[in-house]
């Protein structure tokens, strides 16, 4: 199940408004309807099983999507997993033979961002309008490396477990998008007890390592996961910034944040999905600077964004962190404004959210990129 069906625990007067709201006309958006029947089918399978999932847990660095642990890609990976999602879930409605689903909001609207955001964000952008990219020259990589703290979530005994527990995913990018990339993943083996102890779970028979699935992929134009033949059939996302993408995006930071409002699915997380989106181009490691300098100045734009951290430490690197809370979670991403550099994200609870206290940190990921003159090779520092 993925962040886009989180939602707090709605009362029964907002749930009967919003049954009342819903109408046969609603625009059926087939990605939303395909959330929404995604989310009815959790809802109808999953009741009670406890299942090691992943909280927050971004695509791969190319925006590919990762290999499951049964070995099928998804175009979303799965983000969290919350037992009390199902009232909320009553907003889907079936309709004849399809589901008719409307967004629904009560009271006012997010505030502005705030000044400070906005400053942040202007100044990240003048910066990385005056950087320069280093360059990929003919035969050379750019070299993407994510360390990634997602959580696994699993039960044994009669009680909860939950664990950080690091990955690396390390991507080479030729200078040729038609070329063939790299992909390599490792769970490194480091981890954070969050609920329980390692040694607890390990009496109650709980899986204690590993979780996600190791090893290395290669293909053409970044499409590992692509059925045979239409590896470079991608014509680009958020999720994978192609190059021809790119220079598709409006350079009018209105135009572009109209352009991310309309590409981000309209779901309970509202304004903090689109620091997700923007979160999954980022973080590819693949975005000019130019283009880094118009998402900030989108970025700018979105409803209720603050700073969160002046002083954010993200795996050893500095830097502010800005995000959107969405009542249960706070979506952050971090940038250093003295550099214009994306340094990475982050989603912390900012409520007792299931069997996490407010203020635990669901996952984090720190994002580093280099060019090298081989695959497979890392860059020196």
């Amino acid at each position: 199940m993925s962040d886009d069906n989180i939602h707090r625990i709605w009362t029964e007067a907002e749930l009967d408004a919003a049954l009342d709201a819903l109408n046969a006309d609603a625009d059926s958006d087939e990605r939303v309807l395909a959330q929404a029947r995604a989310a009815l089918m959790h809802i109808t399978e999953q009741g009670e099983t406890d299942v090691t999932t992943d909280l927050g847990k971004p695509d791969a660095p190319t925006g590919q999507a990762e290999p499951a642990t049964a070995g099928v890609g998804e175009s979303r990976p799965v983000r969290s997993k919350r037992r009390w999602v199902f009232g909320a879930a009553a907003v889907a409605v079936l309709v004849a033979a399809g589901l008719v689903v409307q967004t629904v909001s009560f009271g006012r609207g997010p505030a502005p961002a705030t000044a400070e955001a906005a400053a942040t964000l202007d100044r990240a952008a003048a910066q990385a309008i005056g950087a320069a990219d280093e360059p990929v020259g003919p035969g050379q990589y750019r070299y993407v490396a994510t360390h990634a703290w997602w959580m696994a979530s699993s039960a044994g005994d009669g009680r909860d477990f939950a664990r950080l527990a690091e990955n690396l995913l390390e991507t080479w990018a030729p200078a040729d998008e038609q070329g063939e990339w790299l992909l390599r993943r490792d769970v490194t083996g480091n981890q954070q007890w969050v609920v329980g102890t390692e040694q607890e779970a390990k009496a109650a028979g709980v899986e204690t390592e590993g979780g996600w699935p190791e090893g290395e992929w290669r293909a053409k134009c970044g499409g590992f996961f692509a059925e045979p033949g239409k590896e470079c059939a991608d014509e680009g996302s958020w999720q994978h910034p192609t190059a021809e993408w790119q220079a598709g995006l409006p350079t009018d930071p209105d135009a572009l944040f109209q352009r991310l409002r309309k590409d981000a699915p309209d779901n309970s997380r509202g304004e903090a999905e689109l620091l997700v989106y923007a979160a999954d181009a980022l973080r590819s490691g693949l975005i000019r600077s130019d283009v880094r300098a118009n998402i900030y100045k989108a970025l700018a734009k979105v409803p209720g964004l603050q700073v969160t951290e002046k002083q954010a430490n993200l795996g050893g690197r500095l830097g502010t962190a800005l995000g959107i809370d969405d009542g249960d979670t706070r979506q952050d991403i971090i940038i250093d404004p003295e550099t214009g550099q994306f340094i990475g994200e982050r989603q912390v609870t900012t409520s007792d959210v299931d069997r996490f206290k407010a203020g635990t940190v669901l996952e984090f990921t720190a994002v580093e990129t280099g060019v090298v003159d081989r695959i497979g090779v890392k860059p020196t520092r």
